[in-house]
């Protein structure tokens, strides 16, 4: 509570943000914490040199955020970022992912060959993420890489010349990789030139508010929104671990905009988000069967237009199901759609009548 007194201006029923987010944006990263600020800072010293740069973080601290961050305040930003999720390549297909084949190299190569991300990534930065789960065998050819900054097509004998950034990202420890003979040791060495050790979320309690304000601005500007938060709701998020960081704080907090019907999220629970977001906010509605009755009757005889007349009905008709099913999950299930479209529609159906 003393950290959102000190960050927020509390009202009668909702928070504002003091701190100015615009201050604290670093090209995507968004962070108050003092070591963040330092870490990003020492990246700016760093970035125009030729090391190679390894990202260690939990999942959903945002490595990619911060490879692509290197990327655009380096000197190669003209050219081109190009990715690889190593977790998400087969280990047949890695070497053709990463360098390329030449024309009818092997049964089902494309005609026209192919390029591979080295040679597309040429003066310009690639990120390998997930770089753990790179097979031994591509690892050596990464390393051969690295070292004579050359690498062969399949199916070719000429070697070709590129001059490229390495960003690395790991979720897992590398060094009991290397131990449990699972990574190269000297690939390792090579990769860790300047190793960037990311902070979970719940170590950093003022980017918890800061981050916080962040998506809900992000995504009342998306849905057209005007909502804030009730005090409550930061609390829940502050004292929640965030085992899934940045990533489970922004999708919770969509979640939780998308299924609250009223301007104030008044009580966001991080574990109850889970499966539902809070039925409590759905209390509030009239559901009552008559309800449904009243439109299809009175309604019909006012001079509503058309579109007018079928939105009346289909609310009616949503808070029908919610009534008989006994929750918006339920009643979305019924009507086969999601909780967030009916959500949604009550949500505008309210502030159109306002």
């Amino acid at each position: 509570m003393n950290l959102i007194k000190e960050m927020c201006s509390i009202e009668n029923s909702f928070v504002t943000l003091k701190v100015p987010i615009e201050e604290y944006n670093f090209d995507g990263i968004v962070t108050c914490n003092k070591s963040m600020m330092e870490q990003i800072a020492l990246l700016e010293r760093i970035a125009n040199k030729d090391v190679n740069i390894l990202i260690n973080g939990e999942t959903g601290t945002g490595k990619e955020v911060y490879a692509e961050y290197i990327h655009k305040i380096s000197s190669r930003s003209r050219k081109r970022f190009v990715k690889l999720n190593c977790s998400t390549i087969p280990d047949t297909l890695f070497e053709s992912e990463m360098f390329g084949y030449t024309n009818g190299a092997f049964t089902g190569a494309s005609k026209f060959g192919k390029k591979g991300l080295f040679e597309l990534a040429d003066e310009g930065t690639i990120f390998l993420d997930e770089i753990g789960e790179m097979p031994l065998e591509t690892q050596s050819k990464l390393l051969r890489v690295i070292q004579e900054k050359c690498f062969i097509k399949i199916g070719s004998e000429h070697e070709i010349n590129v001059d490229v950034k390495i960003v690395s990202a790991t979720n897992k420890n590398l060094k009991n990789l290397v131990k449990e003979n699972k990574f190269r040791e000297d690939l390792f060495y090579r990769l860790n030139v300047f190793p960037i050790n990311l902070i979970p979320l719940r170590n950093r309690k003022e980017d918890i508010v800061l981050l916080s304000f962040f998506f809900l601005n992000l995504y009342n500007a998306k849905y057209g929104y005007s909502k804030k938060f009730g005090c409550k709701s930061l609390c829940n998020f502050i004292e929640y671990d965030w085992p899934g960081n940045v990533r489970e704080l922004k999708n919770t907090i969509e979640r939780a905009m998308l299924l609250s019907i009223d301007d104030i999220i008044v009580n966001a629970n991080p574990e109850q988000s889970k499966n539902e977001f809070n039925d409590d906010e759905y209390k509030k509605i009239d559901v009552s069967l008559s309800n449904i009755k009243r439109i299809t009757n009175d309604t019909l005889l006012s001079d509503k237009s058309l579109k007018d007349l079928v939105d009346d009905y289909e609310i009616g008709l949503i808070n029908y199901y919610i009534e008989k099913k006994g929750s918006l999950r339920n009643a979305a299930k019924a009507l086969r759609t999601s909780p967030a479209t009916l959500s949604r529609k009550l949500s505008l159906h309210k502030q159109k009548s306002k």
